[in-house]
């Protein structure tokens, strides 16, 4: 018979069970740091989605839009695409790329929520980039470049083979991507000119009284004092 555990001369209580109390303490610390871990990672997960759903936010808001759709009008005319919209939308995306190569936002969790429209836009701002580089001398929207790639290395390892290239782009217009943000627009436009009637006014027209015809023999009196006069 195979003894796996010999039990002969331990003590669990009393002098000698030391060693008992010690690995009991050891496993409770262990149990503790591993929900401790998991606690933080939960954490971690929640803040890296609020990160992505504010940037989310930030990008389909008005003045975004506008940048947006001036750029691709610009690419529809084929015209050169204006230094303000080119620069703030390339920021946006510089400041998102820049959070990422920091380890400040979940790379994977990014792909997965905004890495065509990333990709994309990367695609269509890539020549105003390098004429900039060529204006300026200094490479910029480097992190920008640099996301862009990432997220196309992470479509080829997941099997995605959807080439996003001035190809896809020019569909990506004719399909009505410079309507949408018309679209967009006017909503927001109309946001605006809606009036809406606070509750404290509404409590006060509704409890106003309503106003009453004057009686017949009250306007018979004031005929006859108008005539005597």
């Amino acid at each position: 018979m195979v003894t796996f555990i010999n039990t002969k001369g331990m003590a669990f209580f009393g002098p000698g069970s030391e060693w008992f109390w010690a690995a009991l303490q050891f496993t409770a610390l262990a149990i503790t740091f591993i929900a401790i871990y998991r606690q933080l990672r939960t954490a971690r997960s929640s803040h890296s989605v609020e990160q992505v759903a504010l940037y989310t936010r930030q990008f389909d808001e008005e003045r975004m839009a506008r940048y947006q759709l001036t750029i691709l009008l610009a690419l529809r005319d084929k015209v050169d695409i204006p230094l303000g919209a080119g620069v703030s939308v390339g920021n946006y995306f510089e400041g998102l790329a820049s959070l990422g190569r920091s380890g400040h936002l979940d790379i994977k969790l990014l792909w997965r929520v905004f890495g065509l429209v990333t990709v994309r836009w990367w695609t269509v701002l890539e020549p105003f980039v390098q004429r900039q580089r060529v204006a300026n001398g200094v490479s910029v929207f480097e992190d920008f470049e640099w996301l862009a790639g990432m997220l196309t290395s992470m479509d080829r390892r997941a099997g995605r083979k959807l080439a996003i290239d001035a190809v896809y782009v020019a569909n990506w217009l004719v399909g009505g991507a410079i309507e949408s943000l018309q679209d967009n627009v006017r909503v927001e436009e109309a946001l605006r000119s809606v009036t809406i009637a606070s509750p404290e006014r509404l409590d006060i027209a509704h409890s106003a009284p309503s106003a009453r015809p004057p009686s017949p023999s009250h306007t018979a009196e004031n005929e006859e004092q108008h005539q005597s006069d």
